[in-house]
């Protein structure tokens, strides 16, 4: 993700757009493979995060459009590992060592002269104590400091990746401030509007769907929206927008973004599949939450006669649809359980409102977006999970719902 001072953007009137480089432009491509030359070679001789961000600033000093170098490097830094490397931990080396100099005396400028004691001697015994070099005491001394981290791995993307890359964290970053999300997807494949249900559970977002013609309609809840956890939400939602580059059809995608630094603006950005954006994830098919595979696991030990099976989508009327997460059958009846992610007491009632009574809402105590306690009639109507949803709760409330 980009930082603020990394975003560029058009603003006209209303309307906000990120400021897209060209990906075939010679200038972005000799920027990008430059980048990504330096990151092979921080990784391959072992550089500290400091040694590699003096580069980087080396390298903008040198560029007219830094914010965009800045950028890509901000991207390709993101996706390395780094490591504190220390012979002990950092703070117990500092210790010893400290408590070395002490025993030892004085410490003096480095001198030819054998019986002056200088910072030499202490490092050279300490290392001899731990069997370790001089030169690794004296790096994991203040290993533990972010800039002092060395490079351990990284997942380069090539230089044309990293490109499309930018295009799509620009984009990812204004939706960090979305109050809204509308997306509208034209004639598409049910298996990718499948892919598509799933990555908005998996992101745990908070939506609505419906259908009308041959268009399918997806409303999703932005960060400023809520009142508690609105950055963990914020970054769920941003990271949910790379999974609508799979989409192969058609698509349009509209959001109201609160622009300044109050976020008193209201802008709007507007994106569809003409753009020419590529996202870097990999389709893979199907996806499981723990939370569903942790309670399919405890459900089915408790043998009821149920079978459980993915869920099948309902059809509520209305050119409505909701995709559950399980679906139970036993002797002809049929129920279904959704497990919802982040929430809202309003967006919770409207959901019980458009909800078929034989489709069981499971709801997570820790992903619950405002203060306050829910109504009586609501807490009846939900079950509440912290871990694991209980599946007695369940069993009981199938008994009652099915049909």
């Amino acid at each position: 993700m980009l930082t603020g001072d990394m975003l560029r953007v058009k603003i006209v009137k209303t309307s906000i757009q990120p400021s897209f480089i060209s990906v075939g432009s010679s200038r972005n491509s000799s920027r990008s493979k430059t980048l990504v030359d330096l990151m092979h070679t921080a990784l391959e001789q072992g550089w500290t995060r400091g040694a590699l961000n003096a580069q980087v600033t080396a390298i903008c000093g040198l560029d007219v459009d830094h914010k965009i170098t800045k950028g890509l490097a901000k991207l390709l830094m993101d996706k390395g590992e780094f490591e504190t490397q220390s012979p002990i931990p950092p703070k117990d080396l500092r210790l010893t060592v400290f408590k070395a100099a002490a025993k030892m005396g004085p410490i003096a400028q480095p001198s030819d002269d054998p019986n002056i004691i200088c910072a030499a001697h202490v490092l050279a015994s300490v290392a001899s104590e731990l069997n370790t070099t001089p030169s690794a005491v004296f790096n994991g001394l203040y290993a533990d400091l972010k800039d002092h981290q060395v490079l351990a791995q990284a997942k380069i993307p090539s230089p044309e990746a990293l490109l499309d890359r930018y295009n799509t964290a620009l984009v990812q970053s204004v939706l960090l401030k979305a109050s809204n999300l509308s997306l509208t997807l034209t004639q598409p494949d049910p298996k990718y509007v499948r892919q598509i249900m799933r990555h908005l559970k998996f992101r745990q977002l908070m939506y609505r769907t419906r259908s009308e013609g041959v268009c399918f309609h997806i409303e999703i809840d932005g960060p400023q929206s809520l009142l508690k956890l609105s950055s963990r939400y914020g970054m769920q939602l941003a990271n949910f927008f790379p999974a609508i580059l799979l989409q192969p059809g058609d698509w349009h995608l509209k959001a109201e973004v609160l622009w300044g630094k109050k976020r008193k603006f209201k802008k709007v950005l507007q994106l569809d599949s003409t753009m020419g954006l590529v996202g870097h994830y990999r389709d893979t098919g199907t996806w499981t939450s723990r939370t569903e595979a942790w309670f399919a696991e405890r459900f089915e030990k408790l043998d009821t006669g149920w079978t459980l099976g993915p869920g099948e989508p309902v059809d509520m009327g209305n050119q409505s649809l909701i995709t559950p997460d399980l679906t139970f059958r036993k002797d002809g009846k049929v129920a279904h359980l959704e497990i919802l992610g982040f929430w809202r007491a309003t967006h919770l009632a409207e959901r019980l409102k458009n909800t078929p009574d034989n489709v069981i809402l499971a709801v997570s105590s820790k992903l619950k977006g405002e203060a306050g306690k829910l109504s009586k009639a609501m807490e009846a109507k939900v079950i509440r999970f912290a871990e694991v949803i209980p599946p007695a709760k369940v069993l009981a409330r199938l008994s009652e719902c099915a049909r």
